[in-house]
């Protein structure tokens, strides 16, 4: 043993006040940082190398969408730097983009320039074209709270009665950026002109428009001083009721009443959305980037429980499909739970080995310090505690202890052996520093080259890998400045020396009964062991055969190349965690010729079995959303469960009992499902050229 390795231990030794304010400054700034660290789902910063562009234009054809939309703005957009693929669509309603760009592309600067490629692109396109919007994945577009919003339909104005009661109150919330509503419109005064009744009135189209849309209007008038008053004036144009614009006279003894057909209701939707089988609106509220996603989501419940209680809001059924604070602190509990029992389990089991109850509760210590640690320099390094830094903590829990044995067993040998307090202490860590140092660092370099795999993987493993090897260099420190010191203070003066009084005696009774029940249990293995051993020496070329063959069969079993690929017991690969879900999402695909009436009718026929089942099937609540061609139901299950029946199981009696319908495609997500319910005989045909009708005319072919 060298001075050098054993010079730490030297240090704790004669500075102990030193050491103990140090550990003082490591709890305390681990406690504010353990409180103070921001708590989301995912780890803040991802920027995925994606962007979409959306742009409406209502009953438009495909071929002019393609033409006057798309085209100007693939040949644009072609010429942002670092742009990987382009895909897009033209449909009746707009066209969309899809972009896809090089690895270590600054998707900030991406957008920037993806936002002047649209201006260029505009210049191209109709004037009735108003609005682009270009969509950026990141962190903050994941939902805090989603609300499924059940409207009666006795209420008069769910417009306003949405908007003025939830919408609003939910935007005061403090760190909430955004509230969007699916299926909430605004009611419009809908004038049908009857084509026949405007001719014959010899009337113009364009300049009755141009009329009515010049109507309601209200403009500043000016300033009127009365004495020490002052007065605003306006100029208001507007329509009372509907019985004034009928009244309307838009020539020589014609009224707009007369030749229209005038109507105040919801425009007509290409989608709809129920929950508890009736009409309802998706309320998806999205925080700003730096806010706490535990916090929103608290105070977002206390203000969704107040509105729930307002009278005034009674023709209002609020359920809640989604909540990232829920999910956070389920996350939480389980991680932080199956952690404590990890660390219970390890102290438990050193206790069963070492017998000395001291000793334990010194090597268990490194556990949440080192922890402690980790928290600490994530804290100032800006990250986050998620599940990916959970994750990480967890699985370097049964390591932390490793160095803390190691050193506390030796310096208690050597104090056997004859040595003092503090020679068994310095000369015990110095002879396993250097061991132990090398040790921690290989196990850290390990998880180093996370740092350099390229692509999207890279951020997500880098937050996976800095928990765990901060840790273990915590722990490391752990061993080689304070579990020697500790270790100090609980030994006896000397080898010899023992407590005397009835806590010393109760405890060399549990420790004598330890060593028998070891003696009786792992004794009798390490004998075994000791056995084997000595004839696995004498016969090496045995033991090459054995551990050939066991490795063959290791390979060989799980993997399915002796049971069969399609054996349950094999292990099977999948880029999804197949865990237990908190309900079920189903997915619906329709035949291109659906009406959205047909397609509601289908739907609610789907929120009868659902209601039907709803206690057998353990289900708390359900809501669906559905265009023409595609849908989705979602369910959740009550809290807590009241039977044993799985996600699965609920998700295939309900594929099961679904109304059949030719095309209508019903699945969960997985492939094996997919192909199921159409058939191993559906394949998918992808059709690629430069012209579009060429390609409709093979398509054509096809079918």
């Amino acid at each position: 043993m060298t001075r050098g390795e054993a010079s730490l231990a030297r240090f704790s030794l004669d500075r102990r006040i030193t050491v103990f304010v140090l550990f003082l400054t490591l709890v305390v700034v681990g406690l504010v940082a353990a409180t103070g660290i921001p708590v989301e789902l995912v780890p803040r910063g991802f920027e995925p190398p994606f962007l979409s562009i959306s742009v409406s234009w209502p009953d438009a054809p495909p071929r002019e969408v393609l033409d006057k939309l798309v085209l100007p703005l693939e040949e644009e957009i072609a010429t942002v730097r670092g742009i990987g693929r382009v895909s897009s669509y033209a449909g009746l309603s707009g066209a969309r983009l899809w972009m896809q760009f090089k690895q270590g592309t600054d998707m900030d600067v991406a957008y920037r320039e993806v936002r002047d490629r649209i201006e260029r692109a505009r210049r191209r396109m109709p004037a009735e074209i108003d609005q682009i919007r270009i969509h950026k994945e990141d962190a903050a577009s994941v939902p805090v709270l989603v609300l499924g919003v059940a409207v009666d339909p006795e209420v008069g104005e769910p417009y306003e009665l949405l908007t003025r009661g939830l919408v609003r109150r939910l935007e005061r919330v403090e760190g909430v950026a955004a509230v969007n509503t699916d299926g909430l419109e605004e009611k419009e005064i809908l004038i049908e002109l009857d084509r026949r009744l405007v001719e014959t009135a010899g009337l113009d189209l364009f300049q009755l428009g141009q009329q009515l849309s010049g109507d309601n209007f209200t403009l500043p008038g000016g300033k009127v001083f009365d004495g020490g008053r002052r007065l605003l004036l306006r100029s208001v144009a507007r329509y009372e009721s509907l019985e004034d614009l009928r009244a309307r006279q838009i020539a020589a003894g014609v009224r707009l009443g007369e030749v229209a057909t005038i109507s105040y209701e919801e425009p007509e939707k290409d989608y709809r959305v129920r929950a508890m089988g009736k009409p309802a609106v998706a309320v998806v509220i999205l925080k700003e980037g730096d806010a706490n996603a535990r916090e929103v989501s608290a105070r977002l419940a206390a203000t969704v429980e107040q509105i729930r209680r307002d009278p005034r809001l009674a023709g209002l059924d609020i359920v809640t499909l989604f909540d990232q604070g829920r999910v956070i602190d389920e996350s939480l509990d389980t991680m932080l739970g199956s952690g404590m029992v990890g660390g219970c389990l390890a102290a438990l089991v050193l206790l069963f080995f070492l017998r000395r109850l001291r000793l334990t509760l010194i090597i268990a210590l490194s556990i949440p310090l080192s922890l402690v640690m980790a928290l600490t320099v994530m804290f100032f390094a800006g990250e986050t505690l998620n599940i990916l830094s959970l994750l990480g903590l967890m699985i370097c829990v049964g390591l932390l202890v490793d160095n803390a044995v190691v050193v506390a067993e030796n310096i208690h040998r050597l104090h056997q052996e004859g040595l003092s307090r503090r020679e068994a202490s310095i000369r015990g860590t110095g002879e396993i520093a250097l061991a132990i140092t090398m040790s921690t660092m290989t196990t850290i370099i390990a998880f180093l080259p996370a740092a350099l795999v390229e692509g999207d993987g890279r951020f997500f493993l880098v937050r996976l890998a800095l928990p765990i090897c901060v840790s273990l260099a915590g722990s490391l420190l752990v061993a080689l400045v304070f579990v020697p010191l500790c270790v100090y203070l609980t030994l006896p003066e000397g080898a010899d020396d023992r407590p005397s009084g009835t806590v010393a005696g109760i405890g060399r009774t549990l420790r004598r009964a330890g060593r028998w029940l070891y003696q009786q249990s792992l004794g009798r293995v390490a004998a075994v062991y000791d056995a084997l051993l000595a004839r696995a020496l004498g016969g090496r070329l045995e033991v090459v055969l054995a551990l050939g063959a066991l490795f063959a069969l290791t390979v060989a079993f799980p993997f399915g190349a002796a049971l069969g690929p399609d054996d349950p017991r094999a292990v099977r690969f999948t880029d999804v965690q197949e865990g237990e879900r908190s309900g079920l999402t189903i997915n619906v695909e329709m035949p291109a010729d659906t009406t959205i009436e047909e397609a509601e009718q289908w739907f609610r026929r789907c929120d009868q079995i659902l209601d039907k089942h709803r206690e057998q099937w353990d289900l708390d609540g359900y809501f669906h959303f559905h265009r023409r061609r595609q849908g989705e139901i979602q369910a959740w299950f009550k809290r807590p469960r009241t039977n044993d029946l799985t996600a699965a199981e609920v998700t295939e009696a309900f594929i099961a009992a679904v109304p059949v319908r030719p095309g209508f495609v019903v699945h969960s997500g997985k492939e094996s499902q997919v192909a199921e319910r159409r058939g191993d005989d559906t394949f998918t045909v992808t059709l690629t050229g430069e012209e579009p009708d060429q390609l409709e005319e093979v398509a054509g072919t096809l079918t």
